[in-house]
């Protein structure tokens, strides 16, 4: 027996040393590299691309089977650029197990790869050709071979370094990169332990993802079962993730994976989260014990977590909380689900707590809760926080759609304007996070406001909001911080001649910045009707407006009311440019001036009855800039009215002796007019340029009883002061009223200078043009004299010439 073994011994040793002989002399004398041509052209008619290998191709035959590659590219279909490429590859297969129809790979190793894949609008990528059949040919169907003739497989490891793969998706319209992709593996072998290191920065346009990704697991995989075992897995992501930056994501656990049994289980898996978006600083953690699903069970351990934001003084923390449980994928309940929040910022301490169950079917992705409740509760300094929101829940994760069928809400709540405001509503909302759409239906008071409104969102990213909004009447003023209304302009100059500006000297604060840096994101529209509406301190009625916001710009178009005794249409605009910028259009018809600007700016320069067009634009970040800024065209046409400020038939009274010398020499008269005194009229008319912030006008017409006004001159808005030359022509009208002074003057044109600030118009009668005015008038009168006296000596002639 002994002597028989050595034979077969010495057998296989002469058969296998034959072997080598064999693959020695096969591999001294065949080189691959002389079908590199046959395989170039091969693949130029078979898939119309451009196969390049430089380098060499290097063959094993033994012990092991194997190639090694130098560098290597492939190019598009029917183009040049390049789609694929590789500096070096190497794989090699055990030639004994391959004779037993066993796979084993030695090693799968390559060095840098990279891969541009493309998807096009329609579709189809880049690589379509590459998985396409030749025409006319069928993919034959391999017969399946008895079990014990299958290959089994072995991969002593694979070797992935300085890889590069980049996906331009045309359709999605975003692109993904995934720049030096490292992956190394141990044995990867049906039933065997082992364990992997993937590592890669990945860039994506959207959603804005810039990070780099690591993860380490231990695995084990059965292909004949597919059963996947993940243990000990501890992955991390780093970097700027959607709006976030120095995010921080980290995600450990073991995953125990059955996808065929449909079972599934999670143990000891933590979460946790951070990053900072703008001056935001948030962090999130989660964890649980166990989490299995299969298709008769469905169980998990206690779910626990907690959540923080901080930015500047706000603070706002969150627990969330949900038992063990216990049930089947077609019937499981969570007895009790509870997240309980806190916020901290300034005067404001206050919390908020959702509490209630919920149930559902895992097979058909269903869940629901009868009633979730959220509860408020706290202080924002003296004033309290109270009240409570109940609805019913409904879920369908398969069709992504999430229902709140009966919203109860009753909240008081703190005011901007100060105190406490009582909100009480019903409702429904949904969401469809297929169609990426949210609707919300809500009616209610807001104190002694009823309201009727419904909002929407869709899509969520960008967003874009649609409203639909009537109120029957509202006091906005009750709901505006201190801050709300316009920082008011600065104090006007007294009457010494020198500019507003300068009197409130150099230091003056100015007024407060307007930031409309939120309408640069903002995609917006609506409607909103209200009864009776009064904000900053300005009344109407029937108020209606249609919103449109989009590509920084806001506009209000139409914006209509019933307003002070008339009626207001037009639009408003506001563009969130480097300065902001404004623009309005309104007609006022039948409107009472007087009441209007008193409850606008608390003053009343003008009043009367009639109508005002407006067509003005401006830029600045600030009310002050905004009124030096103006530009546009106003006109006004008034009955019935006063303006305030100065009486000019009482100057004129005043100047009369020095009127009537008309004595250009002698020193002027003049004076300074206050808010009490005033120029009533009966008619007013006139139009203005407006640039920078100055109204020019030079058709102005005033008539009373007693006087016809015109003029020209300027109304600095921007300064608040007015330089106006008119022109008073006293008329015999109402015989008497004036008094003897004024009706020694009728027929009279007499210049009156106005300048000075809004509150101390100072007035100067300008006796050099009067006696301008007078002279012109003393040579029409001569001239009439001379052709009176010439056409009676015509006359007497004429009656000497024929004797009557």
């Amino acid at each position: 027996m002994p002597k028989a073994l050595k034979f077969v011994a010495i057998l296989l040793a002469a058969l296998l040393a034959l072997v080598a002989i064999a693959a020695a002399i096969f591999a001294a004398t065949f080189n691959p590299n002389d079908y590199k041509p046959q395989l170039i052209r091969l693949v130029a008619e078979k898939k119309q691309r451009t196969l390049a290998i430089p380098g060499d191709i290097k063959l094993s035959f033994f012990p092991k089977l194997g190639a090694q590659l130098g560098q290597v590219s492939l190019s598009e279909h029917k183009g040049s650029a390049e789609f694929a490429s590789f500096n070096q590859a190497r794989v090699s297969l055990a030639l004994m197990p391959l004779l037993r129809r066993q796979l084993v790979v030695d090693q799968v190793s390559i060095d840098g790869a990279q891969v541009r894949i493309r998807r096009n609008a329609d579709g189809s990528t880049n690589f379509d050709d590459l998985l396409a059949q030749e025409p006319g040919k069928e993919e034959p169907q391999p017969e399946e071979p008895p079990a014990a003739e299958q290959f089994g497989f072995d991969i002593s490891g694979i070797d992935i370094r300085n890889t590069q793969v980049s996906f331009d998706d045309l359709q999605a319209k975003r692109q993904v990169e995934l720049a030096n992709l490292n992956l190394e593996t141990g044995k990867i072998a049906n039933g065997v332990p082992s364990q992997l290191t993937l590592s890669a920065d990945v860039k994506s346009s959207a959603p804005a993802v810039a990070a780099r990704v690591a993860v380490k697991s231990g695995f084990t995989i059965d292909l004949g079962q597919k059963h996947y075992l993940l243990h000990g897995m501890d992955s991390e992501i780093k970097g700027k993730l959607l709006d976030f930056t120095d995010a921080l994501v980290r995600f450990s656990g073991d995953a125990d994976l059955q996808p065929d049994a449909k079972r599934f289980a999670l143990e000891g898996v933590k979460f946790a989260a951070s990053g900072k978006r703008g001056a935001q600083a948030i962090e999130l953690r989660m964890e649980t014990p166990k989490l299995a699903l299969t298709d008769k069970e469905a169980s998990g351990g206690k779910l626990s977590g907690e959540a923080k934001l901080v930015e500047g003084l706000r603070n706002i923390s969150a627990k969330f909380s949900a038992p063990s449980f216990e049930g089947s994928p077609q019937a499981f309940r969570l007895p009790a689900v509870a997240l309980d929040v806190a916020i901290k910022e300034g005067k404001l301490d206050a919390t908020a707590k959702l509490a209630g169950n919920i149930s559902g079917d895992i097979d058909k992705l269903l869940f629901q809760s009868p009633q979730l409740k959220l509860a408020l509760a706290g202080r924002q300094g003296d004033t309290a926080i109270d009240g409570n929101l109940t609805t019913p829940l409904s879920a369908n994760l398969k069709t992504r759609r999430i229902d709140l069928p009966s919203i109860v809400a009753a909240f008081a709540l703190p005011n901007p304007g100060g105190g406490s405001l009582k909100l009480n509503a019903a409702g429904n909302a949904s969401v469809d996070l297929a169609k990426s759409s949210l609707s919300t239906a809500l009616k209610g008071k807001l104190d002694e406001s009823s309201f009727d409104a419904r909002f929407g969102m869709a899509p969520f990213s960008p967003a874009a909001y649609t409203f639909a909004i009537d109120i029957d009447r509202i006091n906005a003023d009750r709901y505006l911080g201190k801050g709300g209304a316009s920082a008011p302009a600065s104090a006007p100059a007294k009457a010494t001649g020198k500019p507003a500006g300068k009197a409130a000297g150099a230091g003056a604060p100015a007024s407060q910045g307007i930031d409309l840096s939120a309408l640069r994101e903002l995609r917006a529209r609506g409607t909103l009707n209200v009864g009776a509406l009064t904000l900053h301190n300005l009344k109407a009625s029937k108020l209606r407006a249609t919103l449109h916001a989009g590509d920084g710009k806001l506009e209000i178009s139409p914006l209509a009311a019933n307003l002070y005794g008339g009626n207001a249409s037009g639009s408003v605009s506001a563009t969130a440019s480097k300065a902001p910028r404004f623009a309005l259009k309104q007609n006022l018809t039948g409107i009472d001036v007087g009441p209007l600007l008193k409850d606008a700016i608390d003053k009343q320069p003008i009043e009367g009855r009639g109508n005002v067009t407006l067509d003005v634009t401006s830029a600045g970040g600030g009310f002050d800039q905004i009124k030096r800024s103006l530009n546009g065209s106003a006109r006004l046409e008034l009955r019935d009215g006063a303006v305030h400020g100065v009486n000019v038939a009482q100057a004129i009274r005043k100047a009369k002796a020095k009127i009537g010398e008309l004595r250009g020499q002698q020193a002027a008269d003049a004076g300074t007019g206050s808010v009490a005194e005033k120029t009533d009229f009966s008619e007013l008319s006139g139009s203005f340029r407006i640039s920078n912030g100055v109204a020019h006008n030079d058709d102005l017409s005033l008539k009373s009883p007693l006087i016809r006004l015109g003029g020209a001159g300027d109304i600095d808005l921007g300064a608040e002061r007015l330089d106006y030359l008119a022109k008073v022509t006293v008329v015999s009208t109402l015989q008497g009223q004036g008094g003897p002074e004024l009706q020694a003057l009728k027929g009279l044109t007499i210049p009156v200078r106005l300048s000075g600030p809004f509150t101390a118009i100072g007035w100067r009668i300008d006796f050099a043009g009067l006696a301008k005015e007078a002279a012109k008038e003393k040579i029409q009168e001569k001239k009439t004299e001379i052709k009176e006296k010439a056409r009676e000596k015509l006359e007497e002639k004429l009656k000497g010439l024929f004797g009557k």
